[in-house]
């Protein structure tokens, strides 16, 4: 009985051990992938952590803490519009870095608030000011 314990534990404990290797590989594929960038969204008071990556005129938002393939939220330059820009809170520098740029942000789903990295805001509206030609 001890060893089929002990060996459920082993199972499990590596079970845990390859998901997280997933996560971690998941993460730095996409952020060494052409277009990646850190970002970080705010839901409620929480800020949640990820990468985002430029796809054409779709920005492709993944959370952090995930193995699945599908963004968690897209936002596409034709109907996203920039409200505001803003250096981080005092409170908001507990979960931010100091040098981020938090951008206040509606779509058509509603808004959304985005910290990113200072070279990465600059990124990021040059992208929403590209714009393929239309016919």
């Amino acid at each position: 009985m001890a060893v089929l314990v002990e060996t459920t534990i082993l199972v499990l404990f590596a079970l845990i051990v390859v998901a997280l290797a997933l996560v971690v590989a998941r993460q730095r594929y996409m952020l060494k992938s052409q277009g990646g960038i850190p970002l970080a969204a705010r839901r409620g008071n929480r800020w949640l952590y990820g990468v985002a990556r430029y796809e054409g005129d779709e920005l492709r938002w993944y959370r952090a803490f995930g193995i699945g393939t599908r963004p968690t939220r897209v936002l596409r330059r034709d109907d996203l519009q920039v409200l505001g820009r803003r250096e981080p809170t005092r409170i908001e520098m507990s979960w931010l870095p100091a040098s981020a740029v938090i951008v206040e942000c509606r779509d058509g789903t509603g808004d959304i608030v985005i910290a990113l990295a200072d070279g990465a805001f600059e990124g990021f509206i040059s992208w929403l000011e590209a714009s393929s030609p239309h016919m």
